[in-house]
């Protein structure tokens, strides 16, 4: 956060028991130059995991968003037909919480930027897994959200981000990119790399059964934004001068978890 100094930061997989004064604490100890007050709005769906959007920048509380976002009925029966007794039980696989997703609009720079961080269901063992169905599930629920954000009032900009953990394919992301209204072009992928300008998974499988792959993402509306520069950050990568330059150590990335953080600068169109 020191060398990036962002005005937005996207978290998933937030604790529900971390408060917005606490958020507001970690972002303010990270050393900057900047005076302006950071905004949290923390998810109230998700259940064990929340989605939350900290910006330097005034936000706009959506109601949309305000509530749980319940699993429509009919998927959440299915849902439950596919999944083993034990997977029901199973706390994480938990649909009483919601989907986890949390959204706001950023006001920056005179406009309105739809500003979406969601954590889709994790793994699954084909396309006709129940887990990549909810993660089907989950996108149709959201973008429903989009849209009613959209009828209901004006954006000049969209982006979506989170953990879409896509291990059966890219549907998902498809889903999200399609379209929101008549006439554009839907929505594109941030094409990050690490530093290396090759690598471009963010989610570190080593030592574990399954390949490093590319699970995060952003999306963005090209016909509004513009991504001047963007990399996957992996302190791994970096060379020693760059590491000394910021004062992070080779392994900080991999302290802090599997995931690695996608630093992305945009502008307005």
């Amino acid at each position: 956060l020191g060398w990036a100094d962002p005005d937005v930061v996207l978290l998933d997989e937030v604790a529900p028991s971390a408060s917005g004064e606490q958020l507001i604490h970690a972002l303010d100890s990270v050393r900057s130059d900047r005076r302006e007050p950071w905004t949290v709005s923390i998810g109230v769906s998700g259940g064990r995991q929340r989605c939350v959007i900290a910006s330097r920048m005034p936000q706009e509380a959506l109601p949309e968003f305000a509530s749980i976002v319940p699993y429509p009925d009919a998927d959440r029966r299915y849902l439950l037909e596919k999944m083993s007794g034990k997977e029901s039980a199973y706390s994480a696989y938990s649909m009483e919480g919601g989907i986890p997703v949390n959204g706001a609009i950023i006001l920056a720079g005179g406009r309105r930027l739809l500003t979406v961080i969601a954590d889709l269901q994790c793994c699954g063992n084909g396309p006709n897994s129940w887990q990549e169905y909810r993660r089907r599930a989950e996108v149709r629920a959201i973008r429903r959200l989009i849209h009613r954000v959209l009828k209901r009032t004006s954006v000049d900009g969209i982006l979506v981000a989170g953990d879409f953990n896509l291990v059966n394919g890219p549907t998902p992301l498809v889903m999200l990119s399609e379209p929101y209204s008549p006439g554009d072009g839907g929505l594109i992928a941030a094409e990050l790399h690490h530093p290396d300008g090759i690598t471009s998974w963010t989610w570190d499988g080593r030592g574990t059964p399954f390949p490093s792959g590319k699970l995060d993402y952003q999306l963005y509306d090209p016909q509004s934004l513009v991504m001047r520069s963007g990399f996957i950050l992996d302190t791994e990568r970096l060379s020693l001068e760059v590491l000394e330059r910021h004062g992070l150590r080779n392994g900080a990335s991999g302290m802090t978890g599997r995931h690695r953080p996608l630093l992305v600068e945009y502008g307005w169109n």
